[in-house]
């Protein structure tokens, strides 16, 4: 289990405590916080997937494909999981060593949520999307 997987449950973990707390004090739930509504690192996306989540995946492998052979960089960001993005993300899985199936699931998505170059901010990366994400950055 990644230190990420593992920081991911324990927020969700406290969320839960806290709303359970809520409810039985003052006899009003009170909405959980935005990171236990799930996010999209918390998911797997695939071919035929669509949203906000997918055009921050597709902005994501823009970013990263030009620095990988072979990756694709110029993808529309329509939030439409296509051929496009499944080769996109089959590229990016071959480059990084990864099971290659197409899906960005758990490990793509840690691969995704950091620029890989070392501390600082890259000027490359996308960080509000990566944020938007749920990438802890």
């Amino acid at each position: 289990m990644t230190t990420r997987t593992m920081r991911t449950r324990i927020a969700l973990a406290g969320a839960a405590l806290g709303l359970a707390i809520a409810g039985s004090v003052g006899g009003v739930a009170t909405a959980a916080p935005a990171q236990a509504a799930g996010q999209c690192v918390d998911y797997q996306y695939s071919a035929g997937g669509d949203g906000s989540c997918v055009a921050n995946i597709q902005t994501l492998l823009n970013a990263f494909g030009p620095r990988i052979p072979g990756g694709v960089s110029n993808l529309e960001v329509d939030g439409q999981f296509g051929e496009q993005t499944r080769a996109a993300v089959v590229a990016f899985q071959t480059y990084w060593g990864m099971q290659v199936d197409g899906v960005v699931g758990a490990e793509t998505w840690n691969i995704l949520c950091g620029p890989q170059m070392g501390p600082g901010p890259i000027s490359w990366y996308p960080y509000d999307a990566a944020r938007a994400s749920g990438c802890n950055i």
